[in-house]
């Protein structure tokens, strides 16, 4: 189906499982497995392309109703770590030391007597 000259050539590890519909594919659709990836690609393409423009992808019912709407996941929006939200949510008083130096201080002033390892 394409030619080959000019390509090139990837390695791609898939799990077992992953690799049994990749192979179920190629042969309910007469293709190779590499047509199969090319062709996955071009919808991906396709999907990425219309949630760029705020488009929705799906797939229609004969009646055009709707049955199957493919959504992309979001990008992972990075969120605040704990220690930065506790500081904005309690703030820093009047202490001016970073939440890490406030931090390290509570570590290193941390004392374990000897009585509480007597017997």
């Amino acid at each position: 189906m394409t030619n080959t000259q000019g390509m090139v050539r990837l390695n791609l590890d898939l799990s077992p499982e992953l690799n049994q519909v990749l192979e179920e594919l190629a042969k309910k659709t007469g293709v190779t497995k590499s047509d199969v990836l090319r062709q996955a690609i071009s919808l991906m393409q396709i999907l990425v392309t219309a949630k760029e423009q705020t488009h929705k992808l799906g797939i229609n019912e004969a009646d055009q109703l709707i049955a199957t709407e493919i959504i992309m996941p979001s990008e992972d929006i990075p969120t605040e770590h704990p220690l930065e939200t506790f500081m904005e949510s309690f703030g820093a008083w009047e202490d001016e030391r970073t939440p890490e130096e406030i931090i390290k201080e509570i570590y290193d002033s941390r004392t374990i007597s000897k009585s509480e390892y007597s017997l």
